[in-house]
């Protein structure tokens, strides 16, 4: 072999041995590349953000069911199962997932709602019980009328008194305060909702709209907007239309008002409103009031104008009252 041959072969050995260590690098570098993208730790997992967002889902959906039983007195309240709202999807309020924190048995998430005239946030506070988180307060609105009412066309039940001195409604116990009873409630999501009362059926044209705010509370007071009260969502209408029997409601509701005058031999004699009118206005809590009333003198009834008389109205779920500012004894 010629010494040329062999400086041949010896350059094509070193050129093959060349591009071995070569593929041997690459490979070893594709290696460790898998090796570290596979060692990288995962993203820690935001329990509160996902939280948060599923119960916003749940709002937006209207799935009061699910609601009721993320919450944690839904276990002790278990007769307050039979009144919750069937599903419906929200109207008119939409919820969104702002912030939260979470420790291992407790935390917090808060929501942003939105409605066409407010908005605003809530916080829930949460606990972890058997692995799951649970809500500490109800996210459904009680609605308790104790009477007859429906929300969307949906009768509420009467529901028995939850113990625990917990109504869902109660009576007047005098000097023992309150007393818890059965009454009819309906457990709601927050939205806009139609309502139909059946002790407001001639004052206040029915079903009516409102906006149920997001509060656990409710009330239903016409001499109020609707809106958000020291922490009740007042279920009233922007404006309110007025129904046939109103007036006959109103004169109803001064004859009861029994503000009575005391004789001498202390008698009480109530005032007499048979000769009153009422005509509606555009305001349902300030109708005009015309005629004559009588009150009692010392020598017996006596008539007198019906614009000399203070006196205030009110409309709510217990339906219309007049209130007499000027009652006491007179010797006439």
């Amino acid at each position: 072999m010629t010494r040329e041959k062999m400086e041949g072969i010896m350059n094509r050995l070193s050129k093959c041995l060349a591009a071995s260590a070569a593929l041997l690098m690459l490979a070893g570098c594709g290696s460790t590349g898998a090796q570290t993208a596979a060692s990288k730790p995962a993203e820690p997992k935001d329990e509160a953000a996902e939280f948060g967002a599923d119960l916003a889902a749940m709002l937006n959906d209207g799935k009061s069911k699910e609601l009721f039983d993320l919450w944690m007195g839904s276990s002790i309240f278990e007769p307050l199962s039979d009144a919750v709202m069937p599903d419906a999807k929200a109207k008119g309020i939409e919820w969104k997932y702002k912030e939260g924190a979470l420790g291992r048995k407790e935390g917090s998430v808060t929501l942003k709602w939105t409605t066409p005239k407010l908005h605003s946030t809530k916080e829930y506070k949460v606990k972890r019980v058997d692995g799951k988180w649970r809500l500490e307060s109800d996210p459904l609105m009680w609605v308790n009328i104790c009477s007859p009412f429906s929300v969307d066309g949906t009768e509420a039940p009467v529901i028995d008194e939850l113990g625990n001195e917990q109504g869902p409604c109660y009576s007047d116990g005098g000097e023992e305060g309150e007393v818890p009873q059965a009454g009819q409630i309906l457990l709601v999501a927050p939205g806009e909702h139609t309502f139909s009362l059946d002790v407001l059926k001639d004052v206040v044209e029915q079903p009516y709209k409102a906006m149920a705010y997001p509060t656990t509370d409710a009330a239903l007071d016409f001499t109020k907007r609707p809106g958000i009260q020291n922490g009740y969502a007042n279920l009233v209408p922007d404006k309110p239309g007025i129904a046939a029997g109103y007036a006959d409601a109103v004169k109803a509701a001064f004859k009861a008002a029994k503000n009575e005058v005391s004789d001498d031999g202390y008698d009480r004699h109530p005032d007499l409103f048979d000769g009153i009118t009422v005509t509606p206005t555009d305001d349902i809590m300030h109708p005009t009031i015309g005629g004559t009333y009588q009150r009692w003198t010392g020598n017996g009834y006596q008539q007198r104008d019906i614009s000399g008389l203070e006196w205030g109205m009110g409309i709510n779920w217990q339906g219309v009252s007049v209130t007499i500012h000027d009652n006491g004894y007179t010797g006439d």
